[in-house]
């Protein structure tokens, strides 16, 4: 919480997490589907339909082989949906290069 507090503000912080997931809905609704309806968003952890239904076990292998991981759903929605957080320590630069990396994995269109 000290690091937090000290090195960078809560609501810089905040506003850090409200534009990652700006730029992480915006990509999600080119490639895919926001799976919750606008009033019930988060700004940490964006869930993702998979409409395009690509392996999510594969995707998320292939990702770790390149040192990232990303989540799938919960219960019935673990095939068929994803989830990407943008709280923490996740900066622009590393969403945009996680981002490239599913765009190039699954073949997307940037």
């Amino acid at each position: 919480m000290d690091k937090i507090v000290n090195l960078e503000e809560i609501e810089i912080r905040f506003d850090r997490h409200t534009k990652l997931s700006d730029i992480l809905r915006a990509w999600a609704e080119k490639h895919f589907s926001l799976f919750a309806a606008p009033e019930c968003r988060s700004n940490t952890v964006t869930c993702i339909n998979n409409t395009i239904g690509f392996d999510f076990a594969d995707l998320n292998k292939k990702l770790g082989d390149r040192g990232y991981t990303i989540s799938n759903g919960y219960g019935k929605y673990k095939d068929i949906t994803f989830r990407i957080a943008t709280m923490a320590e996740c900066t622009e630069a590393d969403l945009l290069d996680l981002l490239a990396n599913i765009d190039d994995i699954l073949g997307l269109e940037i």
